[in-house]
C-alpha cells in the first residue's frame, strides 16, 4: 500500500530536528532560572519559625498576618529576581512527590506541637515545632529546585 500522507507545512526531518533542537534549547534556559536566590528559602523557613513563635508567645493576632504578606512578599520578588513564574513545589511530577512527604512531615510536626504546647500544657513547643519546620521548608526547598531543574531539563 503506498503511503499517502500529505505534508502542507512543507516540513523535512532537518526543519523537525531544529524544531526539537530549539525546545531542548528552552528547557535548558528554563532550567537555569528556576533555581531560586538563596535567601528566597532561607526566608520562607526564618517567617515559618517565626509564625509559630508568634503562637507560643500568644501574638500571632497580629503577627500571622505580618508573616503571610512576608510570604507574599518573597513570591513575588523570586519571580522577579528569577524570571520564571510557576509553583515551584508542584510544577514537576519529583517537586510535587517532594512537596507532598513534606506537606504530610510538617502537619505532622505541627498538629504534635500544638497538642504537647495547647492540651499538655509544655510550653514552647509550638515555636519548637516551628524551627523544625522552618528548617525542613529551607532544605526542601533547595532539594525541590534541584529536583524541579532536573525533571524540565528531561521534560517532564
Amino acid at each position: 500500500m503506498e503511503n499517502s500522507s500529505h505534508n502542507p507545512h512543507g516540513l523535512d526531518a532537518s526543519s523537525a530536528r531544529e524544531a526539537l533542537d530549539a525546545i531542548a534549547a528552552s528547557r535548558t534556559q528554563v532550567a537555569a532560572h528556576v533555581a531560586s536566590p538563596w535567601w528566597y528559602h532561607v526566608g520562607m523557613g526564618v517567617t515559618l519559625a517565626l509564625l509559630f513563635l508568634s503562637m507560643s508567645l500568644r501574638m500571632a493576632t497580629w503577627a500571622v498576618p505580618l508573616f503571610v504578606g512576608v510570604v507574599v512578599l518573597l513570591g513575588l520578588a523570586v519571580r522577579r529576581v528569577t524570571g520564571v513564574s510557576f509553583d515551584r513545589y508542584t510544577a514537576t511530577p519529583g517537586a510535587t512527590r517532594l512537596f507532598g512527604i513534606y506537606a504530610l512531615v510538617s502537619v505532622l510536626v505541627v498538629v504534635t506541637g500544638m497538642y504537647l504546647e495547647w492540651g499538655a500544657e509544655v510550653h514552647w513547643a509550638i515555636a519548637a515545632a516551628g524551627l523544625v519546620v522552618g528548617v525542613l521548608t529551607t532544605a526542601v526547598g533547595y532539594r525541590v529546585d534541584a529536583v524541579a531543574r532536573h525533571d524540565i531539563q528531561a521534560g517532564r
